[in-house]
Formats: structure tokens, sequence, C-alpha cells
């Protein structure tokens, strides 16, 4: 196995002499380089070379995107990419993937159209909303607020506070502190409410019009309807999960019908 970093003159000889067909390309470079680096440079380098394996190897948790490479594979040439900067010739019109084609793999000007995109994921997004907004005294208890929100956080979800502020709002002090993600400083409007919930993968709440809107937007079984001391047990006749107080195996059979939810909208969306 041979390693070697590259000038676009040592690539080009390397390659065209037919010995090296298992290529393991070493990146350990951000996110955002990673990206240019896979949807620009990558596909060029592999249509010049077709019969040529190239393994694109990444690191700090980009394998969820690009794959994970088995660094104990036998591969006949690794190549470490420094992807050089653009940005350090400040006259220079060209983008950093063009500026590493033509440096580290000497191909200039071989970059005719740029595309992305993302491999496919449901949203870690879960929505909560606690307190009733047509009678703001009514809400979910605190104490159970806060444990249900922490069993979302650590369960490599989002929990994400759905309410906006009711413009006949009567509630003083809004008594859940230990939130971090919220909307409360967004002005509300039904358009707001529909593509906020939509782009969930679950959501937990009391009786009011977050918890309908959610039930007109995900999977019933998707959806744990919060109890009060206001609001009728049955509120539909859908499959939806139910709680009153803080019931730790009600809350994690919801979680799994979540993460079954978000699991198959990671191929369909």
């Amino acid at each position: 196995m041979k390693t070697c970093f590259m000038n676009g003159k040592i690539f080009r000889e390397l390659m065209d002499s037919g010995k090296f067909k298992r290529v393991l390309l070493t990146f350990h470079h951000g996110l955002g380089d990673s990206i240019s680096f896979y949807h620009n440079v990558l596909p060029v380098i592999k249509a010049a070379y077709p019969d040529v394996e190239f393994f694109f190897e990444t690191h700090m948790g980009q394998e969820e995107w690009f794959g994970r490479v088995n660094m104990n594979d036998d591969y006949d040439l690794v190549v470490p990419l420094k992807f050089p900067c653009a940005e350090w010739d400040m006259w220079s019109n060209q983008t950093k993937a063009e500026k590493c084609l033509e440096l580290e793999f000497g191909f200039p000007n071989e970059i005719q159209q740029e595309n992305y995109s993302t491999p496919k994921y449901g949203s870690p997004l879960v929505g909560v909303h606690f307190v009733s907004t047509s009678r703001q005294g009514i809400c979910y208890e605190p104490v159970d607020a806060k444990m249900l929100w922490d069993k979302i956080r650590v369960s490599s979800l989002i929990p994400l506070d759905t309410h906006f502020i009711h413009p006949d709002a009567t509630l003083i002090r809004y008594p859940y502190q230990f939130e971090y993600r919220n909307v409360a400083d967004i002005e509300p409007s039904i358009p707001k409410l529909i593509g906020l919930l939509r782009s969930l993968s679950g959501f937990a709440g009391v009786s009011g019009g977050n918890f309908w809107t959610a039930l007109c937007t995900l999977p019933p079984q998707t959806i744990l309807y919060l109890e009060t001391e206001f609001g009728a047990h049955k509120l539909t006749r859908l499959p939806v999960h139910h709680m009153r107080g803080y019931d730790n195996a009600v809350v994690e059979a919801w979680l799994n019908d979540v993460k079954t939810y978000k699991e198959r909208e990671n191929v369909n969306t």
C-alpha cells in the first residue's frame, strides 16, 4: 500500500499507470468541505477512472452522511487530501473544489455543474405543548413536563416547545424554565403553526389547537395526549397515546412509535 501526498501531476501519472485499482481518499476536514468535495470533486475523478474503486474516508461523525470505510481493508493507494483553500487567494475566481481538482488531481476547470443532495433522514424534532392556549391557567404539571422533556432529549431526539404566545394570553409567568428551544418570541399565525408541526416526527401536548393541528399532520401513533384537570380523557377515537402525570412506560411506548415513524421517513422523505 502506497501513501502519497498529491499534486496534480503525480496523481495523474500514478493513475494513468493502471497499477492502482483501490484508492483510499482520506479527507479530515469540516462537513462543508466534505460536502463540496463529495459532490463536486469525487464525481470528476470517478468519471476519469471508471475502472478504479475510490473510497472516501471522513471523520468526526461525518460517516453518517458519506458512509463508513474499513481502514483495515487492502488499498493500493492512500491519498491524504489537503483541500486547498480558495480564500487564501483573494483574487481567485476558483471555488475550493475547483482549486482542489486542479492542484491535487490535475483536472483544471472540470466541474461543469454543481449538484447537491443529502441522505434521507427523518426529522429529529419532537414537539411539546404544555399549556392550553385558550385557558392558560390549565397547564401540564411542570415537574412531569420536565421529566418528559428530558426523556425526549436523552432518546436521541430534539424536544421543541411549540407554544406560541396566545393573543389573549393571561398566563403571567410561563412555568417551564428548563426549556431552551421554543417559539415564544415568534408572532403566532396559522401557517407558521402548520409548517412547524409538519416538520416534526412526534408530538406530545395538552388539549388545544396545537394538539389538533398535530393530529392533522402526523400519524396518530406518534402523538401523546397529556391529560390535565381540564379536558376529556377521550379526545379522539384515533389510536393516540395518552397520559396523566408522568408514566415512563407510556412515554417509552410513544417514543418507540415516534422512532419507527422517523426511521420510515429516512427512506421516504
